[in-house]
């Protein structure tokens, strides 16, 4: 795989291009010989039992309506395909209910899932480790954690008298409790999952509805995969995430690890509705400890709340392209604690509004991480928050000082004067090292004005002049005009992939 410069630079993603990388992502054809059968499920069957009863490769037909409360374990081969309007739900419909002056109470819920990184709530967000959600047509409400607070948007969980208790009157509105904590897992391999919506999933923290880390070779593709309090699909060895639209899940839309994936062709939307401390963990999705690779790849991620995409803790050789990253609560892209990435030729605006300051909330963050190459992505920082491209180096060995990383050939639009692109750390005997062990070079800037100090090398802010005296950007240019501003969004063809 080639990582380094390219001799002639791509263009950066267009949305038609990227509404159709999903179908060149190598999807799995069929083998020559004997289709296996097929089985056709409706509404109330016991999906287990179906594939318990049947060989591996069987084929399974889940027919239009809820199949509510399923949690399956496929074996090597399954398929499982929905026809419009089926869907998978891990939650149980409250229709009982009795009110007690301004709130209500449904009585005999007895489930409780496991509770995972209390600690890493946000404040306001008391409950968000607790997998159960309440839906009010299909709205997740805010989980409070005594009695007194409920009201409306808000409800409580009383584990142990049983009850559920709510704050908005339920007549005529559809109310459930997510209950089941997984749709899909296990360690059986070439296992196809698509055209379905999976919901609802009553997944812990860093758990996700579909799992597919233990089982080599899953594909998930063309389904929806929302409002899951956890993580809505976990990658793993050799999985196949295409064409999906990975949205409004609590913690976060994807995670992984492992080798060989491929994650294409997602729209990954408003992730992150649990309250998790994002700085944490949560948003759009996270891969972490792969070997190598892991290709993250013309995929729409946006207004998530937290980072867009995120490589954390032993990371290497993940290449991130061709992905239109914008509108995300903190960094756009991430690359942490990892080796030898590739961040090239993506879109990359509007990002981290709800950043920590300094030089975090960037558009492409490198975080005590080495040999990182970022190129050929097309970088647009907003007016009034966000840095553009930044290493950060602190004390996080082996991964420190942060070096060997190369930021060359990109186009930065900034219109932050207050904005920042180079390198900084926090361990001052480092300063010299990271600011010799990184490079700047070949990009094209586009400033207000070209005095503007918007780089920062060797622990001192610098304009033009300055930085390129320290012998960086090297074959850069700047231009003092700053382009029209042009809303985004993702390609249209790409928003109707995945409706079933």
């Amino acid at each position: 795989m080639d990582t380094g410069r390219a001799t002639a630079r791509r263009h950066p993603l267009r949305p038609a291009r990227l509404a159709t990388l999903f179908l060149l992502a190598g999807l799995p054809t069929a083998a020559a010989g004997a289709e296996p059968p097929t089985v056709s499920l409706r509404p109330g069957a016991d999906l287990q039992a179906a594939v318990d009863r049947h060989p591996p490769g069987t084929r399974f037909r889940l027919e239009a309506g809820v199949h509510r409360l399923q949690s399956i374990v496929p074996k090597d081969g399954n398929r499982f395909a929905g026809a419009p309007g089926a869907v998978l739900s891990g939650a149980r419909r409250l229709t009982a209910f009795v009110r007690r002056g301004s709130v209500w109470i449904a009585r005999g819920q007895t489930q409780e899932g496991r509770v995972n990184a209390a600690e890493f709530c946000r404040s306001g967000f008391p409950r968000c480790a607790r997998p159960e959600d309440l839906f009010i047509d299909d709205t997740p409400l805010l989980h409070v954690d005594h009695r007194s607070a409920v009201g409306p948007g808000r409800w409580f969980f009383d584990y142990g008298a049983d009850e559920i208790v709510i704050g908005d009157d339920p007549t005529g509105r559809r109310v459930e409790t997510s209950v089941t904590p997984r749709a899909f897992g296990g360690t059986a391999s070439g296992v196809v999952i698509e055209a379905l919506t999976i919901e609802k999933y009553a997944a812990p923290i860093q758990a996700a509805a579909v799992d597919a880390e233990f089982g080599p070779g899953w594909t998930v593709r063309n389904s929806v995969l929302r409002l899951n309090h956890g993580v809505g699909v976990n990658a793993g060895n050799g999985s196949r995430i295409l064409g999906n639209r990975i949205l409004d899940n609590g913690h976060a839309g994807f995670s992984g690890s492992g080798t060989d994936f491929l994650i294409a062709g997602n729209e990954i939307a408003r992730n992150g509705y649990a309250g998790v401390d994002f700085h944490w963990e949560g948003g759009g999705g996270k891969i972490t400890e792969s070997d190598g690779g892991g290709v993250i790849r013309g995929n729409c991620v946006h207004d998530n709340v937290g980072a867009g995409i995120w490589a954390d803790i032993d990371v290497h050789r993940l290449v991130i392209e061709d992905n239109l990253v914008f509108g995300n609560a903190d960094n756009g892209i991430t690359y942490e604690i990892s080796y030898d990435g590739v961040i090239r030729n993506n879109r990359v605006a509007d990002n981290g509004q709800r950043g920590q300051g300094w030089f975090w909330g960037a558009q492409i963050l490198i975080s005590s991480a080495r040999g990182v190459k970022v190129y050929g992505n097309d970088i647009d920082v907003p007016a009034g928050y966000g840095n553009a491209v930044t290493v950060v180096s602190q004390d996080r060995a082996p991964y420190t000082p942060a070096v060997g990383n190369e930021i060359f050939d990109n186009s930065l639009v900034i219109r932050n004067a207050n904005a920042r692109v180079g390198a900084v750390t926090d361990v001052d005997a480092d300063t010299a090292v990271v600011a010799a062990g990184n490079r700047l070079y070949g990009n094209r800037y586009r400033l207000a004005d070209p005095g503007e100090r918007v780089w920062f090398w060797n622990d001192a802010e610098a304009d033009w002049n300055a930085i390129r005296a320290q012998g960086q950007e090297a074959g850069s240019v700047v231009q003092a005009e700053l382009p029209r501003k042009t809303p985004l969004s993702c390609p249209s063809e790409m928003m109707t992939e995945g409706k079933h």
